[in-house]
Formats: structure tokens, sequence, C-alpha cells
């Protein structure tokens, strides 16, 4: 059963059909990457402000 389904698979999706989906995350990576870190250093700002808050 799961031989007849990659063999179904391997059909369908096609070499160029790959390397769309990989130019299109690598298109991505510059706007996400920075989305990313931005996110990652508010939410550890806010939980430095929050542990200061607590300790004062």
């Amino acid at each position: 059963m799961f031989l007849a389904a990659t063999g179904q698979l391997s059909d369908i999706v096609t070499g160029t059909m790959l390397s769309g989906v990989l130019n299109e995350i690598v298109g991505l990576l510059p706007v996400v990457l920075p989305v990313m870190i931005g996110f990652i250093a508010l939410r550890k700002g806010i939980g430095f402000i929050q542990s200061v808050l607590k300790s004062a």
C-alpha cells in the first residue's frame, strides 16, 4: 500500500515543482528572518522588564 502511494506521488510531483517551492522559501527568508528575530527580541525585552519590575 505504501509503495503504491509513493509511486503515485512521484508521478505527480516533478523537479520543477520542487525547485519552485524552494525558490519561494528562499524568497521569503529576507522577510521572515527579521520578523522572527524581532519577535524573539520583543519577548526577551518584555520578560526583562517584567523581571526588573518584580524585583523592584
